[in-house]
């Protein structure tokens, strides 16, 4: 079974039987290391190592713990077993204290075994190999019990020992620079993941992106945002880090670049994102595409259909000159407005965009539904009413809307100049008023 086999890697008839090497401590670093040993070097450091024998009684000891995991898969028996042991030896201690630890990982005891394996790795008496696996494990350990300084020092130790380059361990490295909130050694180790991972790690760039982010260095993020997606042009959630960062930027153009491609690739799935390439067209001098865009959504449920997201395309349609569009779509928005004064207001806005199409007779139903509303400013309402009647030739009702603006301040000297036009007007057409 595949648990037996992890656990028969920890343990061998040739360690319990024969000869391991032996090592004296080092002194701990406190940062990490990256000038890695080289293969000579390591080879020197296994060479060098001494040799010696586990104890025979508590080789029966271990060998007991290992068949009752490996042929009854009694995690529990096998660790009351090693648990009540005390050996003297060092060697012994570290051993025991390594197994032990692997047996407690796996039943979830994860403190117990980080306090084992830090005891056996911190010896540094076992073998080449069983050193090189306790000290990863005391890091791994570490993580899990989000203890990121004890994790950084026994990886450190770790690349010291084995000279490996390992992409994995740089990525946890950085990953726990990271949650120590140190995000400028964050990017070391990112890219020492990224130039030896044999295909590309998405985390990689992730970590480095997420580091400039923390730090406000917008640039960098966009230029490891652009180098990620020439290897891994189908990470969809970077086309849309990176318009958002193109945006924080004021690269407008190029944020609207990546995020059509995005769209247009399918790659929105948050609202958020939808609404930001809105914006973007109307930022860019395309207010229809924003409008028909925010409209598409919000009859799709993409987008909530909020009086506010109305009220946007309503006011894009308005800059494309659509204007027959944007009343329809304040009327929408006015319906699903709940303060009384904001749906005034845009009744007013719908009674405008009407006006502005030369719908009269739909633009003054509006402009009274604004009126019903309360509009606190109802002279400049009776100013548009007055216009809009007045271009279906209905004088009298002009007149009458005028008539009444004047009784505002600010639209007194508009509204007697056009009672003058309107009476012009209606005498020219045989009108009396």
């Amino acid at each position: 079974m595949m648990m037996h086999k992890k656990l028969s890697m920890l343990i061998s008839a040739s360690v319990l039987c024969g000869v391991v090497a032996v090592g004296s401590p080092t002194a701990m670093a406190q940062d990490i290391n990256y000038n890695l040993p080289s293969a000579e070097q390591v080879q020197q450091q296994k060479d060098s190592r001494g040799s010696k024998a586990v104890s025979e009684r508590i080789g029966r000891r271990i060998m007991a713990a290992f068949d009752l995991y490996t042929e009854e898969e009694d995690v529990k028996g096998a660790i009351a077993i090693l648990e009540d042991l005390d050996p003297s030896d060092s060697f012994d201690r570290a051993y025991v204290d390594r197994f032990l630890a692997n047996l407690l990982t796996e039943d979830e005891r994860i403190n117990d075994a980080l306090k084992l394996a830090k005891r056996s790795a911190d010896a540094n008496v076992l073998s080449w190999n069983d050193q090189a696996t306790i000290l990863r494990l005391s890091a791994q350990l570490s993580l899990q019990v989000e203890d990121y300084r004890g994790a950084l020092q026994y990886y450190g130790k770790w690349l010291q020992f084995t000279g490996e380059a390992n992409p994995d361990v740089f990525l946890r490295i950085a990953n726990a620079y990271y949650e120590l909130k140190e995000y400028d050694k964050v990017i070391k180790p990112a890219d020492l993941a990224i130039a030896n991972y044999e295909e590309p790690n998405k985390n990689a760039y992730v970590m480095k992106v997420a580091s400039y982010y923390e730090r406000k260095m917008y640039q960098d993020a966009i230029d490891v945002l652009e180098a990620g997606l020439e290897v891994l042009p189908g990470e969809t959630t970077w086309w849309n880090q990176l318009g958002m960062i193109y945006m924080l930027e004021e690269e407008l153009d190029k944020a609207l670049q990546t995020l059509e491609i995005a769209y247009l690739a399918g790659y929105f799935d948050k609202e958020n994102q939808f609404k930001a390439l809105v914006q973007l067209y109307a930022n860019n001098g395309i207010p229809f595409d924003a409008a028909r865009l925010m409209v598409k959504h919000l009859e799709s449920g993409d987008i909530e259909k909020t009086s506010r997201n109305y009220r946007s395309a309503a006011s894009n349609f308005e800059m494309a000159r659509e204007y027959s569009r944007a009343a329809k779509i304040y009327a929408l928005a006015a319906g699903v407005e709940s303060d009384k004064d904001d749906r005034a207001d845009l009744y007013r806005k719908k009674g405008t965009a009407h006006l502005r199409a030369e719908e009269y007779d739909a633009a003054t139903d509006a402009y009274l539904k604004a009126l019903d509303e309360g509009y606190d400013e109802p002279g400049s309402i009776y100013m548009s009413l007055a216009e809009a009647y007045f271009y279906q030739n209905k004088f009298s009702q002009a007149l009458k809307y005028v008539t009444e603006a004047q009784k505002f301040n600010d639209q007194r000297r508009n509204a007697r100049s056009w009672e003058s036009y309107i009476r012009s007007k209606a005498s020219n057409r045989g009108v009396s008023l």
